[in-house]
């Protein structure tokens, strides 16, 4: 392993071994922007220190120091940072996490640890036996996006038995947490750019308040503050989170469409098409058969509802049948 004199940490490539499961693969990929990862400190991460950084003192570790046990749970994300203008770094771990997990003061300790070894591995001997020689701070930030509550204790401490025997004694670090469902939307709205755009769909989902006439309205109202390939980013998102890529190529492009022409009443019927048929292919025989016939009956209520209003907004019935999937006869009929 090479020694470097800055510190910086060599590490195993994260390529190395079996790839880290990830929570949500759009998350990892954004946040693995320079200007993301600054966004988010300075909107959601309210510490003082957040303050005196800049986005070009930002730098990605392309490293992974997850241990071997933890590696088909997480993947982590490391940065290093710059304070103001003195060369004084320091470094923030951000864990994305959909699950409560127990262990996780342990885990972060773990990471911690092995990036620390890391560094002092790689430092020049030297510097690093000099008297004024300090290893740099590390960060943990944990992102959480699940449905139940985070109740894991926040300091090493608290995981560790009967701490209050031995005060200052033991080992200790407190994490920062970003609960998703706890974050009041006001903190995330308006959207600035496409991590806004996914805490506040993904805050919604969590919620239940994201159904296809939700989502639709909140498309008009935030989408425009999006360029159009974050619009277009988003839209493949949603197809996969929120209807398990279901939606074919064909519907991906009539939706994309409808979506920049403000056209609602076509995004929400298809929206609400293509979750229906989520619904149908999860039902299980004899147990839900009933259900899935009211779910089919209410699917051809809503397109004959949305024919109707498009027939008389003077709509050809051929494009009605398109968007809608009756029948010319159907539509005729109305």
């Amino acid at each position: 392993m090479a020694a470097t004199d800055n510190g910086e940490p060599q590490g195993q490539d994260a390529g190395d071994g079996e790839p880290n499961q990830k929570h949500d693969e759009s998350y990892k990929s954004t946040l693995s922007n320079n200007e993301a990862i600054f966004h988010f400190l300075k909107k959601y991460i309210a510490e003082p220190w957040v303050a005196d950084i800049s986005a070009k003192d930002i730098k990605r570790i392309d490293k992974s120091f997850i241990t071997k046990e933890y590696s088909h749970i997480d993947s982590d994300l490391i940065y290093k940072l710059k304070t103001g203008g003195a060369d004084v770094y320091f470094y923030v771990l951000l864990e994305l996490q959909s699950q409560v997990d127990f262990t996780m003061p342990y885990r972060l300790l773990r990471y911690m640890v092995e990036l620390l070894n890391d560094i002092f591995k790689n430092t020049d001997k030297a510097t690093r036996e000099c008297k004024d020689f300090r290893l740099p701070a590390i960060v943990p930030v944990v992102l959480y996006n699940g449905y139940d509550n985070w109740t894991v204790v926040r300091t090493f401490r608290e995981y560790t038995k009967d701490y209050e025997k031995f005060g200052n004694n033991t080992i200790d670090f407190q994490y920062l947490l970003f609960n998703l469902k706890q974050k009041d939307e006001h903190t995330i709205l308006p959207v600035e750019n496409i991590l806004d755009a996914f805490f506040s769909i993904d805050k919604r989902r969590l919620e239940k308040r994201l159904s296809p006439k939700e989502f639709v309205e909140w498309w008009t109202e935030q989408a425009p503050h999006l360029s159009t390939d974050d619009r277009n980013t988003l839209i493949n998102w949603v197809e996969r989170v929120l209807y398990r890529g279901k939606i074919s190529p064909k519907e991906m492009e009539t939706l994309k469409e409808s979506l920049e022409k403000g056209d609602m009443m076509t995004m929400t019927h298809g929206l609400a098409a293509w979750r229906d048929e989520i619904i149908e292919e999860a039902t299980h025989t004899g147990v839900l058969e009933g259900r899935r016939e009211g779910v089919l009956e209410g699917r051809r209520e809503a397109a004959l509802k949305t024919a109707r209003k498009l027939k008389d907004k003077g709509m050809s019935i051929n494009d009605i049948a398109e968007a809608t999937d009756l029948s010319v006869d159907e539509i005729l009929q109305l």
